[in-house]
């Protein structure tokens, strides 16, 4: 098959979704299936590129105002009409016979240029982008909203720093429409993939707003869910490489290592995280928390910092390769969300490397970690249930050793590459016969 994945980002750009979609082409590509990328390149030129798995387009297209209100047209509705036409020519010169739309920028132009050239499109839902105006549930405060209404819309739209006293008049009436133009696009999907089940339910049982009603005409069938690829890192650092690297961080190795990996935000839980290791290091001096990613908290996180000394280790965001290497070196991986996470790659990527995971309990993780069999499972926004766990893991060595060769099963089991990429195409094959018929 021809496939086109349309994607607003792809790696070395962007984080864990980008990720999942490159383990995604390359393992359809795997299996004798030609897999073009398009995605826009903001602010530079066209280019094409040949890979060895697949071919990706980078167009050229505006780079977005630092305006919020004029940044989010040019990143959305004139995305959408420029991509779309974009879209309409690859489809029509390389034979395309079915998009597949990654992200909340690309779905839009994506299901555009699939019905303007009659071939079939599928929405990949990695988020709750479709419901929440931010994504995610969680409030620019850090609290978790379980419902949306105007007034918290507007709520959101104000402490997201999207209105400006010149644009207020039109950002609001803007924010709405663009929501419901957005809703009314992925109902014209032929098909809808949610990475977690956590998703598909809320997808089919929570509105987004009360005047926005384009989606309650979803129906389950339309929505499958198939969660993202893991792959096992195929090389691990030896012992010797791992004390090295611990010796160039200035690591002891003896030192228990926690890490957390992810963006830096109230959503994420990384500042709880923090209270409960500030608490545990009272007790166990030997212990060092290391912070991985970026964010609105960063900045905060630096003051953090120099509170703590060297026990507690910010670096920033990092490449992948290197992110893996961490992983390897850490004794514990913590995953603190408060809100609702799709699924949580974080989980995926430790507990592929045998690392034993804390995570909360929320969204689509436990669809990941059975408690107390491939991980601990601890309820959020609480750091004395963090600080329980750790101090559990940290003092049995038995234990950490179970959960992480335990974790690893689930990820060669029910993550690979095979399993992922086999009911991927088959869900193509079937929404083809379908279109055609």
């Amino acid at each position: 098959m021809n496939i086109c994945i349309a994607t607003d980002l792809f790696p070395p750009e962007g984080g864990g979704s980008e990720l999942s979609t490159y383990f995604l082409a390359k393992g359809l590509a795997k299996r004798g299936h030609n897999i073009l990328v398009v995605m826009p390149h903001f602010g530079r030129k066209t280019v094409y590129e040949e890979h060895k798995w697949f071919k990706i387009i980078r167009f050229r297209y505006l780079r977005a105002s630092n305006v919020a209100f004029l940044r989010n047209v040019v990143q959305n509705e004139l995305l959408y009409l420029y991509m779309a036409q974009m879209l309409k020519k690859i489809i029509k010169t390389y034979k395309i016979e079915l998009v597949h739309a990654q992200n909340i920028l690309t779905v839009p132009p994506s299901i555009i240029a699939a019905k303007k050239t009659d071939i079939p499109v599928i929405a990949h839902i990695r988020d709750y982008w479709p419901i929440c105006f931010r994504r995610s549930f969680i409030r620019p405060n850090g609290s978790v909203c379980d419902s949306c209404n105007s007034k918290n819309l507007i709520n959101c739209i104000r402490l997201e720093g999207q209105l400006s006293s010149f644009f207020m008049p039109v950002s609001i009436p803007y924010v709405f429409a663009n929501m419901s133009l957005k809703q009314s696009l992925l109902n014209r999907a032929d098909h809808i993939i949610a990475i977690s089940e956590a998703v598909r339910a809320l997808l089919l049982t929570r509105p987004p707003i009360a005047i926005l009603k384009y989606f309650s005409c979803l129906s389950p069938q339309k929505i499958s869910t198939i969660p993202n690829i893991m792959s096992i890192p195929s090389k691990k650092l030896t012992q010797h490489e791992l004390l090295g690297m611990r010796h160039n961080y200035k690591l002891d190795e003896n030192d228990m290592l926690v890490l957390y990996i992810g963006q830096l935000t109230y959503g994420k839980g990384v500042l709880i995280l923090i209270k409960a290791f500030e608490r545990l290091l009272l007790k166990n001096t030997s212990l060092k928390l290391i912070i991985l990613g970026k964010g609105p908290l960063a900045s905060r996180l630096k003051k953090i910092e120099s509170r703590f000394g060297d026990h507690l280790r910010y670096y920033g965001f990092l490449p992948y390769k290197e992110v893996l290497k961490f992983y390897q070196m850490a004794d514990i991986v913590v995953v603190p969300s408060i809100w609702p996470e799709a699924l949580g790659r974080v989980n995926l990527e430790a507990m592929a490397l045998g690392k034993p995971v804390i995570a909360t309990n929320v969204g689509g993780i436990p669809e990941i970690i059975a408690h107390e069999k491939d991980g601990i499972l601890i309820e959020p926004g609480d750091p004395n249930e963090i600080e329980s766990a750790l101090h559990r893991l940290i003092n049995d060595s038995d234990l950490r050793s179970r959960l992480g060769l335990e974790a690893r099963k689930t990820i060669e089991k029910r993550y690979n590459e095979a399993i992922i990429c086999d009911q991927t195409i088959s869900l193509y094959k079937k929404i083809i016969h379908n279109f055609r018929g």
